[in-house]
């Protein structure tokens, strides 16, 4: 599977880690620890936070790879 980079992402549609944070109902230390890889999230907050960002995660059908796609529409 592709890393996928939240720093970057979040930085590309301008949030802050606080900003994000709120968003997620956690603290910002919490969401600082997932951009740094200190602490495992669970798959539903990764894609909780893609959404959040505009993006959609796919898993291509032969589970060997995986697409992260900027969705045309922003929530």
């Amino acid at each position: 599977m592709n890393n996928i980079n939240l720093k970057q992402i979040r930085e590309e549609v301008g949030y802050t880690q606080k900003e994000l944070a709120n968003f997620l109902g956690i603290k910002q230390q919490q969401y600082s620890r997932y951009e740094t890889n200190t602490t495992k999230m669970a798959v539903a907050t990764l894609l909780q936070i893609l959404d959040i960002c505009g993006y959609q995660f796919k898993i291509i059908e032969n589970n060997q790879d995986s697409n992260l796609q900027k969705s045309k529409i922003r929530v």
